[in-house]
């Protein structure tokens, strides 16, 4: 898998034991299930369609619409009740099935997909892979605007609840855009393997480049990375040919909507979308 998979997967595996408490079990939810010395009741338990639960000695019943607290207390209270002696049960979200997200863009893997256990944007990526070894790059994640009583809790909060920088609440009518960088999840950066929330929709950009015209060898698009320089960008693109000129090369390059000339230097760092222009030489 090419993505940060090869770089941070070590790390990207779900912590089980880590879930949101307030998290109501739903249809399709893939659970785990351990009952403290019955193996044949422990393991790995699927809700129903219809938010049933089959579970061993007990048959079925209602586990949607619950916590993974709140059904542990329902199993230990049943399993009690004439089958163990002070049971002891543990319940967690093994992968959030009713719950799914929008991937889309440049992946091997897009369209729904239901959230796993850690619910991180880390680990999501690194199951649809596909994004090759470029960390110069956006993930972009749209989120549905918030309810009302999401929004009146947010103005409530005092300041000092806020991180530095933290941007302030969205407007309720207004979808939440939230940018994470490659490169920040490949230094787990605090803060940035962001939670994934049902609804979210995952949008992967196409890897930045710039581009080569004129007399050099190989003119075309080339991935750009942060502080590439147009010596580089030359060089990847084998140099300038015999008629061409290094010491005349233009950059060409969008600025407010608009088209900009300008010359260049080998030394100049480009922008993302930049073309390189090598004309003529003059004699």
């Amino acid at each position: 898998m090419a993505l940060v998979a090869g770089v941070l997967l070590a790390g990207a595996a779900p912590i089980l034991g880590q879930q949101d408490q307030d998290y109501e079990v739903g249809p399709s939810d893939l659970l785990r299930i351990v009952v403290l010395g019955q193996p044949e009741m422990s393991g790995d338990f699927t809700v129903e369609a219809d938010g049933l639960l089959n579970f061993p000695l007990l048959g079925t019943f209602k586990a949607s619409e619950m916590t993974a607290k709140g059904l542990e207390k329902k199993l230990t209270a049943l399993l009690a009740d004439g089958y163990l002696r002070r049971p002891q049960v543990s319940v967690i979200v093994k992968e959030y099935r009713s719950q799914r997200v929008f991937v889309t863009g440049e992946v091997q893997r897009g369209g729904p997909i239901a959230l796993k256990g850690d619910r991180s944007l880390f680990g999501l990526l690194a199951e649809i892979g596909g994004l090759g070894s470029d960390l110069d790059r956006e993930i972009i994640v749209t989120r549905a605007p918030r309810s009302p009583t999401q929004a009146r809790l947010a103005e409530m909060l005092p300041e000092a609840a806020l991180g530095r920088g933290d941007p302030p609440p969205q407007p309720v009518s207004a979808p939440e855009v939230i940018r994470v960088s490659l490169r920040d999840l490949q230094s787990s950066a605090v803060g940035k393997n962001l939670i994934l929330r049902s609804g979210d929709t995952i949008r992967v950009p196409p890897v930045p480049k710039v581009y080569v015209s004129g007399h050099v060898a190989r003119p075309g698009p080339y991935p750009y990375h942060e502080g590439i320089t147009v010596l580089q960008v030359l060089n990847v693109a084998g140099g300038p040919t015999e008629r061409g000129s290094s010491g005349r090369v233009r950059v060409m390059r969008i600025v407010d909507g608009k088209k900009v000339e300008s010359k260049a230097q080998l030394t100049d760092v480009l922008h993302p979308e930049d073309m390189l222009v090598v004309p003529e030489r003059l004699f």
